[in-house]
């Protein structure tokens, strides 16, 4: 679930259309965190994909702006490599990426799961992302993403990604007495007659309407308007299986801080040195190293 709530100020209400550009909105962005089941399907790849577009965003906000102050000042830089997950949205959204791979699948007249998973393991036999086991089934294969390794089982994915309504119901709603539900599927059976006739081998009406193109638009879009604001991050912590109050299971916290990035960016924070500092505790803290006549005369 991700849901980007707009919330205006009080006051932009009681002006015109033209006023309401002048007040600033603060936006709410809530998703689900990183998911790994017994089994995993389609819905979690596209769960744990948004979420590796998130902790991008977030490693780019919290780490990427120190690290090119390092480069410059010519400082000892610090393993950049520990949040940087670019390689795992490489081999997903990539020009031969699993979306790719799977678009393709679902333009092929007998397209199927096991094709695509085969497919994606013989182009991407040496990334270090895609997890191949000897004894995994022909729908099986694996993700190592920033919080952890997950094994997808890829039955349905074709059909889940072409998303074609039924058949039958789609004659059905032809035939409507409304005019209007009537025009618009009468406009959709055509545009899916002419799929099924021969799209175009790029950028056919099959690959613009898949569900993981339309969910890879929105969250590109969504980067976009997060790059364009100053970003807060809240992480929220389930402290144990049964939500009850005042009891916190360290195994499971710990799984979750370790998954959410948190660890490991402390680890960093710890390795480099102090910016965020108030002057009067600078002050406070390095004064004994300012030669007394030079602490007069400031």
């Amino acid at each position: 679930r991700a849901e980007a709530n707009h919330v205006p100020s009080s006051s932009a209400g009681r002006g015109g259309a033209a006023k309401r550009n002048k007040f600033r909105e603060i936006c709410l962005l809530d998703i689900f965190g990183f998911e790994k089941f017994e089994t995993n399907r389609f819905e979690q790849l596209c769960i744990n994909y948004a979420n590796e577009k998130l902790q991008h965003r977030y490693a780019v906000d919290i780490f990427a702006e120190t690290k090119e102050e390092y480069e410059a000042e010519g400082i000892e830089l610090f393993d950049f490599s520990k949040v940087d997950n670019s390689g795992v949205l490489e081999l997903l959204e990539g020009r031969m990426g699993l979306i790719t791979s799977l678009n393709e699948e679902c333009k092929r007249p007998k397209g199927n799961d096991a094709a695509f998973v085969y497919r994606i393991k013989t182009m991407h036999a040496d990334s270090q992302h895609l997890i191949q086991q000897p004894l995994d089934l022909a729908t099986e294969f694996g993700i190592q993403h920033f919080a952890g390794a997950v094994t997808y089982d890829a039955s349905n994915f074709v059909e889940r990604n072409t998303d074609k309504l039924p058949q039958d119901l789609l004659e059905c709603a032809c035939k409507s007495t409304n005019k209007t539900i009537q025009r618009e599927f009468r406009e959709l059976a055509s545009s899916v007659q002419d799929a099924m006739a021969g799209a175009p081998r790029k950028g056919g009406a099959t690959t613009k309407h898949t569900v993981i193109t339309t969910f890879k638009k929105q969250l590109t879009d969504l980067m976009a308007s997060i790059e364009k604001t100053k970003t807060r991050y809240i992480r929220c912590i389930k402290p144990n299986h049964h939500m009850d109050p005042g009891v916190t299971n360290h195994a499971m916290t710990m799984a979750q801080l370790q998954s959410a990035g948190l660890v490991t960016a402390i680890a960093i924070t710890r390795e480099s040195f102090p910016d965020r500092l108030a002057y009067d505790t600078v002050m406070e803290r390095f004064k004994v190293l300012v030669p007394a006549d030079e602490m007069k005369r400031s």
